[in-house]
C-alpha cells in the first residue's frame, strides 16, 4: 500500500472537486480534473510513464485548496499533488521551468532571480524605518520588485500610528514555490537560515504584506525546521485591529470594489471586507462569494501561461459586471492578473487594501 492509497481509495466520485477548479473551468472536456490529478498517483510512485495528459494535470494547479474544501470525504488533494510533484522532481521528471525557479529562489533568493541590491529599492527619505526594533516588516519578493507601493503604503500606515519598524535587511524569498512544487528539502535548509537570521535580530513580530509569506513562515517553516521564537502577523490583520482601537481612523472613499481574494487567507475574507467598509467602500462580490483563484501560483503560470491566463480573465469579466475596480491583498495576483490583461489587450483597474487604505488614512 502507497502513502496516500487509502485517502485516494475513499473517493465517491462527487465530481465536486470539478466544479470548483479554476483550471477546470477554462479548459474543455474534464481533462484536466482534481480528480484526475490524485488518480495518478500510483503510477508517479511506481516511475511509470504518463500520458501528456496525465503529466501536465500535476502541474496543472496552482494548489489554491478550492478542491480540499469542497471534498465530503477530506481528500487532502493539494497535499497529494505536491506529493507527485516531489516524486517527479526526485525523479528527474518535473518541467524544466519549475526547476529553474526552484535553483533561483535557492540560488538568488526570488523567483525571477531579480538583483538583491534593488530588493528596497522601494524605501523612500519620508519613511521612519527603525534599525532595530522588535517589529519587522516583511515586503517578499512581489513587493519589493513589482508592488512598491503596496511597501509604502504599509510603512507610512504603520508610522501614522506610532510604529517605526525595522526591515530584515537579508530578506529572502519565502520559498513558497519550493513548497507547492514539492522541494521540502530545500525549503527545510532555506527556512533554518531565514529563522535563525531573523531571531538573531531580536525580532518579536514580522509582519507580511504578502499572504503567501505569512502563510508559508507561520504555518510551514515551524513543520519543516521548529517553532518560531517570533510571531508572523499579515498586515491586514493589524490594520483591522489599528481600526477598532481608533489609531487608524479612515475617510470615506465613494466608490464600489470587488475583492480579489488571496487564497492562502481564504478562511479570513472578512478582515479586508472589514477595513473596506471602515473606508465606506461598498463591495460586490465576485463569484457570488465564491472562491476561484487568480491562476497564477504554483508554477501554472510559468509552465501554462495560456491557461493562466484564462483563470486570471474570470476575475476581470466578473468584476467589470459589477463594480468601479479591484480591491486585492495578494501582490503576486495584481502582478499576474496585470500580465495577464496585457497579454489580452484587456484593461483593469486593481489597489491593493494597503495602498486604499493609506490613501483614505492620510
Amino acid at each position: 500500500m502507497h502513502k496516500f492509497q487509502i485517502e485516494i481509495s475513499s473517493c465517491i466520485d462527487c465530481q465536486k472537486c470539478w466544479d470548483v477548479c479554476p483550471v477546470n473551468m477554462v479548459t474543455e472536456d474534464n481533462r484536466f480534473t482534481p480528480q484526475g490529478k490524485i488518480d495518478v498517483l500510483g503510477k508517479v510512485i511506481m516511475g511509470e510513464e504518463l500520458t501528456q495528459d496525465e503529466f501536465d494535470n500535476i502541474y496543472l494547479s496552482t494548489r489554491c485548496g478550492a478542491c480540499d474544501d469542497v471534498c465530503p470525504v477530506n481528500i487532502p488533494i493539494t497535499d497529494i499533488i505536491q506529493y507527485e510533484r516531489q516524486l517527479l522532481a526526485q525523479q528527474g521528471r518535473e518541467p524544466a521551468k519549475t526547476t529553474a525557479i526552484s535553483n533561483n529562489i535557492i540560488e538568488h533568493n526570488s523567483p525571477g532571480a531579480m538583483d538583491p541590491s534593488k530588493r528596497f529599492d522601494w524605501v523612500t527619505d519620508d519613511l521612519d524605518i527603525a534599525e532595530s526594533s522588535e517589529v519587522a516588516y516583511m515586503a517578499g519578493c512581489w513587493v519589493s520588485y513589482s508592488q512598491q507601493d503596496i511597501a509604502r503604503s504599509t510603512i507610512r500606515l504603520f508610522n501614522h500610528a506610532g510604529i517605526r519598524p525595522m526591515i530584515l535587511k537579508e530578506e529572502k524569498c519565502c520559498g513558497l514555490f519550493l513548497l507547492d512544487n514539492g522541494h521540502l528539502e530545500d525549503l527545510a535548509e532555506h527556512a533554518k537560515k531565514f529563522v535563525d537570521y531573523i531571531e538573531s535580530l531580536g525580532v518579536k513580530k514580522v509582519v507580511a504584506s504578502c499572504p503567501g509569506c505569512y502563510l508559508v513562515l507561520g504555518k510551514e517553516y515551524p513543520k519543516l525546521y521548529r517553532e518560531l521564537n517570533f510571531e508572523v502577523e499579515h498586515s491586514l490583520n493589524m490594520f483591522r485591529d489599528m481600526i477598532a482601537e481608533g489609531t487608524l481612523k479612515p475617510k470615506k472613499l465613494d466608490m464600489s470594489v470587488s475583492v480579489r481574494d488571496a487564497c492562502p487567507l481564504r478562511n479570513s475574507k472578512d478582515v479586508p471586507r472589514s477595513i473596506l467598509e471602515s473606508m465606506g467602500v461598498q463591495v460586490k462580490e465576485l463569484f457570488d462569494g465564491k472562491q476561484v483563484c487568480c491562476g497564477g501560483p504554483g508554477g501554472l503560470k510559468p509552465n501554462f501561461p495560456e491557461i493562466a491566463d484564462d483563470i486570471a480573465m474570470l476575475t476581470v469579466q466578473s468584476y467589470k459586471d459589477k463594480a468601479d475596480m479591484l480591491a486585492s491583498y495578494c501582490p503576486f495576483c495584481v502582478h499576474h492578473m496585470g500580465s495577464a490583461c496585457k497579454s489580452k489587450d484587456e484593461e483593469m483597474k486593481i489597489k491593493d487594501v494597503s495602498v486604499l487604505l493609506a490613501e483614505s488614512v492620510l
